[in-house]
């Protein structure tokens, strides 16, 4: 039930940002495009998980804002995430140890607040839902201290993973161009596999990018 309505809410911002977007005045609007590249550390959290660390891994995307002259702001895009986990336990007595990964198209929908908007350093803070959308979802495991490591589609993976995003980051005039700086943490709200107990994804991401 609460992912339901999770899930409606976030449907209903994004159709708020993209009626901002499509009915903007010409005059006052300030459309910005964004790419960004980076780095994300994501874990698992939940469930009865005891030995669990963090994988690092590459990712990216591009971004399209709306600029209010009073600082405040509305963003969306699409960004290529992996979240997952290293993960040991115990299988029939034997010690194991694996990995999971899940990447995912990530699709936000944010409202922050820019500061100094005319200055070098332009920093931002936002916050919003964010769903991802499964693209593969693989485990590899091996006994431990054996060199031989099996793996396998992990069909327990739910299509859809629902988050609450907050970050912030700072534009900085370069030149002619604007680069940006930003962190930013995706907490999963929806159970990330069909199976109990329920776990959820964490991550955060470090993004350097350019603004057109």
């Amino acid at each position: 039930m609460y992912r339901h309505l999770f899930s409606k809410s976030f449907f209903g911002l994004l159709v708020i940002v993209i009626c901002t977007f499509t009915l903007a005045d010409p005059a006052v609007a300030q459309f910005k495009a964004a790419i960004h590249l980076g780095m994300t550390g994501s874990s698992f959290r939940g469930g009865n998980l005891q030995n669990s660390s963090p994988i690092v891994r590459f990712g990216g995307g591009a971004a399209l804002r709306y600029e209010y002259p009073s600082g405040f702001e509305f963003e969306t895009g699409l960004f290529y995430v992996t979240k997952g986990s290293d993960l040991e336990g115990t299988y029939s007595q034997i010690p194991i140890e694996g990995t999971s990964e899940i990447t995912y198209i990530e699709l936000p929908a944010l409202i922050g607040y820019r500061f100094k908007r005319e200055s070098r350093f332009s920093p931002r803070i936002y916050a919003g839902p964010a769903m991802a959308f499964k693209t593969d979802a693989q485990i590899k495991f091996n006994a431990k201290g054996s060199s031989i490591v099996q793996q396998e589609e992990d069909l327990t993976v739910e299509d859809k993973d629902l988050g609450i995003m907050i970050g912030a980051d700072v534009n900085m005039g370069w030149g002619s161009e604007i680069l940006n700086f930003g962190i930013r943490s995706t907490l999963g709200y929806s159970n990330a596999r069909s199976e109990k107990p329920e776990i959820y994804n964490t991550s955060i991401a470090l993004m350097i990018g350019i603004v057109f």
